[in-house]
């Protein structure tokens, strides 16, 4: 499903294009890219090493999904990636939800205490048809943030559903009601960016 992705080549065409957009050049997004990422026309990092990996999941006790350890073995971090998110953590930052926002996993857990799981038929809808208000509470414990807030939201991979071995991937943000979800990571960045386009499309 994503072994075919060439997070190189892909991170370079959203780095070149962010870079050119004049919202992020001279616009009110300018401060969210740093001078180093002008000079030399890339918004990422040096790619993570095998130990820098490993360290990370013997410390989160796991595996990595493989299109998300693809993308950090091609730019260990990244930013901004699009309007909305703006820096993709390196691998020294990632963590569990639960340990770096207790008090809002709290706050959804109860929430959602009183609804329903969402059915397997409505859940497992990706896409256009997908409804953002499905999502299913008892996972947010085991949500990995994976991403700063920026927008007002945040990305997270949920090692609890998964498809091919890749985990599903959230969006959140303050004008989506649930999330969005998506069946990888790089389901999640091809998609952002084809936002991201249709959306300067409409500014310009």
């Amino acid at each position: 499903m994503t072994n075919s992705l060439n997070w190189t080549e892909l991170l370079q065409q959203i780095s070149r294009e962010l870079l050119a957009d004049p919202d992020f050049h001279t616009g009110n997004l300018a401060s969210m890219v740093t001078p180093e990422q002008r000079q030399i026309q890339w918004l990422g990092a040096p790619g993570a090493t095998e130990e820098e990996l490993s360290a990370l999941e013997t410390r989160l006790h796991t595996t990595l999904p493989p299109s998300y350890r693809a993308f950090l073995q091609a730019s260990n971090g990244f930013g901004p990636l699009d309007y909305f998110i703006w820096r993709l953590k390196p691998s020294a930052e990632v963590d569990w939800l639960v340990k770096t926002e207790a008090d809002l996993v709290e706050r959804w857990e109860i929430d959602v205490e009183t609804v329903p799981s969402v059915p397997d038929e409505e859940y497992f809808i990706y896409g256009d048809e997908q409804n953002d208000v499905q999502v299913r509470g008892e996972y947010f414990r085991g949500l990995l943030l994976i991403s700063d807030w920026g927008d007002a939201g945040f990305l997270a991979l949920n090692p609890d559903v998964q498809h091919q071995g890749e985990w599903e991937a959230w969006h959140f943000a303050n004008w989506i009601p649930g999330a969005a979800r998506y069946r990888s990571f790089a389901e999640l960045v091809q998609a952002h960016l084809a936002n991201y386009r249709a959306l300067r499309s409409g500014r310009s």
